[in-house]
């Protein structure tokens, strides 16, 4: 028995095999939810009593050993616009994890008329209208952590108020949907940051983000960044205290953000002798990077520079578990976002525990005591189209007549027969001209879809997308080339 948690807190209980692995899970967890469709952009989080938690490999098998309680979180894991999302049931679970993000100061809102437009979003969704002599303070109060913090004007909670008044007559799911496309035109829109220190009530996300807007003063670094270290022992962040030092007192570490465009590295910097308070932010896009690596509590990570050079940063995390995570959420997160299918380099990466390594030894290409680093299974391109099919294909279902009653006799063979012989037909044609049958076989993906007429001029293949490197002519058997509907060259 696991016990699946919520964004809101809703406990779910999910029975899987003693055997099974995270993805059986997580699989059960989206059907009860009818979330199948668009699974991919969830996983599910363990998190343990102290430490930051971690994302659970689901192509591994569950280790109750392993997660306290058998307690585990459902999250959203790939972040995409909500345009992107195709089914309702999707979109209300991408709500609810932004809704906890933004009240618990993961998600920080540097506008205040933004924030103010993001809480009343929630208000409409959770309570409706709003009745102006009772409004519903409690959830005003809730949502205080969104948009700047400290001393509020004297008209917040009525602009509040004004702003959620005009949303009259709007659904909760419109609501909803409102707050994601404002959200995700935040810069740290689905970026998963990284503490070089242990995560604590000075030293995290909400602080981070919240130094990054308040303070006015941007130090931009001029100095050359190649082969930079960053040590993770040593406190590097805000140290001049707020009242005694004359600074900020945020007392942050650096960190790493890993986002859907790239990394970025934060170094908060603070000088409380001169009261000069700034920050420094280094962007390093996917498309620069060329290799990364953890090795034990080091990061390292190859790029070329805005100049053009080959750069290396070195990140020393506070554990080996935390730079392993790093690793794993930059590929993954590349190969989600950037590619347009997942490699086979990244599925097929694995370590062997004991048992598996003295197996190893005699059988090479055994699975005995594989754990695979990385569980990304599609890319951002793949879940979506993967969803309007499935969209498409329960649309057709819904559309279909309702089957007549079965007539006894000869009358049925000839028309059934005529059907099977359409039906054939269809799945033998070529899937763009649909006149001309497949004879064109594309390499490396094996697929059989297009005529000889239609394959060239096909760059990649229609159905996986893969680059087509090469054309090969086959036949069909003897059978269906004697079927007179079919168009044989």
């Amino acid at each position: 028995m696991w016990l699946i948690s919520q964004p809101n807190s809703v406990i779910l209980e999910v029975k899987v095999e003693p055997n099974a692995i995270g993805q059986d899970c997580l699989e059960k967890v989206c059907e009860k939810l009818e979330i199948g469709a668009e699974a991919d952009y969830f996983g599910l989080r363990v998190c343990p009593g102290s430490g930051p938690g971690r994302w659970l490999n689901l192509r591994n098998p569950l280790d109750p050993h392993r997660i306290p309680g058998g307690r585990l979180d459902l999250r959203v894991k790939f972040w995409v616009p909500p345009h992107l999302l195709i089914n309702e049931p999707t979109r209300h679970q991408f709500y609810l994890q932004a809704k906890l993000d933004l009240t618990e100061g993961r998600l920080v809102v540097a506008d205040q008329e933004v924030a103010r437009r993001l809480i009343a979003y929630i208000a409409q969704a959770e309570t409706g209208d709003c009745d102006v002599d009772v409004p519903p303070m409690n959830v005003y109060e809730e949502c205080d952590k969104i948009g700047p913090q400290g001393e509020k004007p004297d008209d917040h909670i009525e602009s509040i108020i004004e702003i959620h008044c005009e949303l009259a007559g709007m659904r909760a799911s419109q609501a909803e949907y409102r707050l994601l496309k404002e959200i995700s035109k935040l810069e740290s829109f689905g970026e998963e940051v990284f503490f070089c220190k242990p995560v604590t009530q000075l030293n995290n996300a909400h602080n981070l983000y919240s130094h990054l807007i308040n303070h006015t003063v941007v130090v931009e670094e001029t100095r050359a960044r190649d082969d930079a270290e960053i040590d993770g022992g040593s406190t590097v962040g805000c140290l001049a205290g707020g009242q005694g030092g004359g600074g900020c007192g945020c007392r942050l570490s650096t960190c790493v953000g890993v986002g859907p465009h790239g990394l970025v590295v934060y170094r908060p910097s603070c000088n409380g002798a001169e009261l000069d308070i700034g920050e420094e932010k280094q962007s390093i896009p996917y498309t620069a990077i060329h290799r990364a690596q953890p090795v034990r509590r080091l990061f390292q990570l190859s790029y070329v520079s805005n100049e053009g050079h080959e750069a290396t940063l070195h990140v020393k995390m506070a554990t080996s578990g935390q730079a392993a995570a790093l690793y794993r959420a930059v590929t993954e997160k590349h190969a989600f976002y950037c590619c347009e299918t997942v490699r086979t380099d990244v599925t097929e990466q694995f370590i062997r525990d004991l048992k598996g390594t003295i197996a190893s030894l005699f059988n090479e290409s055994t699975r005995l005591g594989r754990r695979y680093v990385f569980d990304i299974r599609r890319t951002c391109r793949e879940v979506h189209d993967r969803a309007r099919r499935a969209a498409h294909a329960r649309q057709a279902a819904a559309h279909e007549p309702r089957p007549r009653r079965r007539s006894t006799g000869s009358e049925t063979k000839e028309p059934r027969s005529r059907s099977a012989s359409a039906g054939g037909e269809r799945a033998l044609a070529c899937r763009v001209c649909m006149d001309a049958a497949i004879d064109t076989l594309f390499l490396p993906c094996r697929h059989v879809v297009c005529c000889e007429d239609c394959a060239p001029r096909c760059e990649r293949c229609p159905l996986c997308r893969s680059e087509i490197e090469k054309l090969m002519h086959i036949f069909l058997p003897v059978e269906y080339q004697k079927n007179h509907g079919l168009i044989i060259k």
